[in-house]
C-alpha cells in the first residue's frame, strides 16, 4: 500500500528533477515562433516564415522561369539547372540559378500527384543557418512565402513555441 506521504515525496522529486532534465536536453534547442523572418543564405531578400512541425520537407514560392523536365532527369546528359525567381511580400525579388537534387510527388486533394522540384537551399533562421531540401512551389495562395518543416527544424535544433512570433532576427554572421 502506498502512502499518501510516499506519493506525495515521488511527485515533489520529479517536480524538482524536470528543469534539470529539460535544461540538459535543450542546451542545443533553441526555441523560435510559429512565424518568422528567414534570409536565403548570401542573398539580401528576408521571407515570412511559418515554422510548421505538420510538414517534412519545407518549401518556399518560385516563380519558376526555367527547369529541367522530370522524365529527362534520370538521363546524366541533360543539365539539372532551374532558375526560378523568389519575391517577398514587399515586392523585392530575387533570381537563383541551382540544381534539382529530386522531384517530390505530392499527392492533390483530387487524388491526383503533382511533382514539384526540390532543391539545396542554405537559410538564416533565428541566427543559425541551416541547409535542406526545399520543393519549389507556387505559394500564391497562402499567407506566408517560406514553410519550415520539421526536417530543417530538427537539423537546427530548433523547438517552436506556438505563442510566439518574429522573435528573432534573420541574421546570420
Amino acid at each position: 500500500m502506498i502512502l499518501k506521504s510516499h506519493v506525495a515525496a515521488i511527485l515533489a522529486m520529479c517536480i524538482a528533477a524536470s528543469p534539470a532534465i529539460a535544461d540538459s536536453d535543450s542546451d542545443d534547442k533553441h526555441v523560435l515562433g510559429w512565424l518568422e523572418h528567414v534570409r536565403i543564405a548570401d542573398l539580401d531578400i528576408e521571407l515570412d516564415a511559418k515554422l510548421d512541425t505538420g510538414a517534412t520537407t519545407s518549401s518556399i514560392h518560385a516563380e519558376i522561369m526555367s527547369k529541367p523536365k522530370r522524365k529527362d532527369f534520370e538521363d546524366e546528359t541533360i543539365s539539372r539547372d532551374i532558375v526560378f525567381k523568389v519575391i517577398n511580400e514587399d515586392g523585392d525579388e530575387r533570381i537563383i540559378e541551382t540544381k534539382v537534387i529530386r522531384w517530390a510527388a505530392i499527392k492533390t486533394k483530387k487524388a491526383g500527384v503533382i511533382y514539384r522540384p526540390v532543391v539545396d537551399l542554405e537559410f538564416c533562421l533565428g541566427g543559425r543557418l541551416i541547409e535542406d531540401e526545399v520543393t519549389l512551389a507556387d505559394r500564391a495562395h497562402f499567407n506566408y512565402e517560406t514553410l519550415i518543416g520539421r526536417n530543417m527544424l530538427k537539423k537546427a535544433g530548433i523547438i517552436v513555441d506556438s505563442s510566439e512570433i518574429y522573435t528573432k532576427k534573420a541574421r546570420c554572421s
